[in-house]
């Protein structure tokens, strides 16, 4: 139940069936599910202990970002603005509090992988006025996809999770497919021609780039995506792509004068900001120019430092580096242990790795921080290194945690499972084959 559950929310979150069906909106779907799984969390068994859950760095980064924004419905100067940011995060909290309980199977984080790369797919054939206009589409599947910029930053976040799926697969249909739907990720962040997804779509690359064994490889791969890029991109595409350095334009002269004004709040307020949503409100009414309009901080960096004060920056870039560094650090002692096994526990690091860095780069340009991005990669990063480690002390028959990574705990009934491949799903089974506390998890 849990691990559909979890499949769900994803499908119902991101592409909001009730934004092409309003009769299911009646049904209340995107809340029931979500507390549904976390309510069978929380009174459940799971495979990962809470005292683990809540010593894992991402749960303390987390909760530290949403106390921030509790702590600001306190003190901003509209309570329901505050109010609001953090109700529509308090999901994405729970959600991410069930993955880092539950995902503790590769093919489960697979799972949620596909869910993520099919659901932008679904959104893109759902909008093919998008790939056959030629001009920027309103994209009608949620209120944090709405716009070209926000869903480009949303599908690269999914293209190394997709690159994963695919570099993986054994059967020929399967790589076919997931090829056909990297390509076609590819090709909806050209579609909208969003420069903020462009860059972060290079930024990606240039990440894989530097990781990669075999530079030339990856260099031709990366040059067929670009003429792809040529091949199909509209016109519109390459005119923006023209003015991405160019200060005067427009909408390069709004974010200026936009992260100009998120400075000046963040030095007359560092501890507590202006509050959680109010970017906004005070942009308009008090460090916009004139007659200027209101306008969002076009970007995680100086919306969070605005709103949130110095601690609300802080908590977003121990997110960032702080994940970063921990996969290179779990990577790093799994490939001492386990040098010939250690290639899919490579490859699983740095595609999570490479989704923080997707959010990051194009989070730049994006009022993206109460966006579901920041807990659904923190927490698919947390679940990514808990079965790397799993997997290395198998591999070495060990009986102790990986010293370079003890912050991160192990379940006990997880423990010395020698011959256990990455990938099997023997793990806290009773004899008729469910798991304690119900059973919930299922592999896909």
């Amino acid at each position: 139940m849990i691990y559909y559950g979890l499949l769900a929310f994803f499908a119902l979150e991101y592409i909001r069936p009730g934004s092409y069906l309003p009769a299911l909106n009646a049904l209340h779907l995107n809340t029931l599910v979500p507390a549904l799984i976390c309510a069978k969390t929380f009174l459940g068994e799971a495979p990962v202990t809470t005292q683990d859950a809540l010593a894992d760095k991402n749960t303390k980064r987390i909760g530290t970002l949403i106390a921030l924004i509790l702590l600001s419905v306190l003190t901003a100067d509209v309570t329901e603005y505050a109010y609001n940011k953090f109700i529509a995060v308090i999901g994405y909290v729970l959600v991410f509090w069930v993955i880092n309980k539950q995902i503790v199977d590769i093919r489960q984080l697979k799972g949620i992988f596909k869910a993520l790369v099919l659901v932008h797919v679904v959104i893109g054939a759902l909008t093919p006025e998008m790939f056959t206009s030629g001009q920027r589409t309103y994209i009608a599947s949620g209120s944090f996809l709405g716009d070209g910029n926000d869903f480009a930053l949303s599908v690269n976040i999914a293209v190394p999770m997709c690159l994963f799926l695919l570099t993986n697969e054994t059967k020929k249909r399967q790589k076919l497919f997931w090829g056909a739907a990297l390509l076609f990720l590819v090709f909806a962040i050209v579609a909208t021609q969003s420069r903020g997804g462009t860059l972060a779509l290079v930024a990606v690359g240039l990440y894989y780039w530097a990781k990669s064994n075999r530079k030339g490889i990856t260099a031709l791969m990366g040059l067929l995506a670009i003429a792809v890029v040529f091949a199909l991109a509209p016109s519109g595409y390459f005119e923006r792509m023209h003015n991405v350095a160019n200060t005067e334009e427009g909408s390069a002269q709004g974010r200026i004068q936009a992260w100009s004004a998120g400075l000046r709040m963040a030095a007359d307020h560092p501890l507590l900001g202006v509050g959680a949503g109010h970017f906004f409100m005070v942009y308009g009414s008090r460090y916009g120019k004139e007659g200027a309009p209101w306008q969002n901080a076009h970007s995680i960096y100086f919306q969070i430092l605005a709103e949130l004060g110095i601690p609300g920056i802080l908590t977003l870039l121990w997110c960032i580096f702080g994940n970063l560094l921990e996969n290179r650090k779990v990577l790093h002692e799994i490939r001492a242990r386990d040098p010939d096994g250690s290639v899919l526990t490579a490859q699983l690091l740095a595609s999570t790795s490479a989704a923080m860095i997707a959010f990051a780069a194009g989070g730049a340009f994006l009022s993206a921080v109460y966006y579901p991005h920041i807990f659904m990669v923190a927490a698919v990063m947390t679940a990514s290194r808990r079965i790397a480690l799993r997997q290395a002390e198998h591999a070495a028959g060990a009986t102790a945690p990986v010293p370079a990574a003890s912050h991160i705990t192990i379940h006990p009934a997880l423990r010395r499972r020698p011959k256990l491949a990455m990938g099997e799903t023997g793990e806290n089974k009773t004899a008729g084959g469910r798991r304690p506390g119900g059973g919930a998890l299922k592999p896909v």
